[in-house]
């Protein structure tokens, strides 16, 4: 609702499909759409990145129960700073069980979010757009751009 609170700049978010195209939310292609080859690689790098974001909360999630029952309202700067301190707190001892226990001690989460959920998780039908889409429209047919031509070089 507010994504001036959350974003500067060129910032934006990475959405499934049943978010809206806006400069602020760049979500992976619907059909027809997803046909287009180079609309199908984008949405397969955007899946990759969604699947390894999907097990790194997994992972969170499941060392620290803490994480599972955090919800809170966030309705001010502070109420997000705390989210964000327990969010670190448990990132911080993630990243210490792995230094002393060894990268091994994850492995039992590596196959949470698979591609039945991937599956699972898509949906949503396309809503008109207005000047706000129409803005995303153009920032997420550039970024399909940018990554066309990286995966060229």
């Amino acid at each position: 609702m507010h994504p001036e609170f959350l974003f500067e700049g060129e910032e934006f978010a990475w959405t499934d499909s049943a978010y809206a195209v806006t400069p602020r939310t760049i979500p992976i292609h619907k059909q027809p759409a997803s046909l287009d080859p180079a609309n199908a690689i984008f949405d397969r790098v955007l899946a990759t990145l969604r699947v390894q974001s999907e097990h790194c909360m997994g992972a969170l999630k499941g060392w620290f129960q803490c994480l599972q029952g955090l919800r809170v309202d966030i309705n001010s700067n502070l109420d997000h700073a705390k989210a964000l301190q327990w969010i670190t707190t448990a990132i911080i001892l993630h990243n210490l069980i792995i230094d002393v226990e060894g990268a091994a001690s994850t492995t039992q989460f590596m196959a949470d979010h698979g591609h039945a959920e991937e599956l699972e998780d898509c949906g949503g039908q396309d809503a008109p757009q207005g000047a706000d889409e129409e803005a995303g429209e153009t920032k997420h047919q550039r970024l399909v751009e940018e990554l066309i031509a990286y995966r060229s070089n």
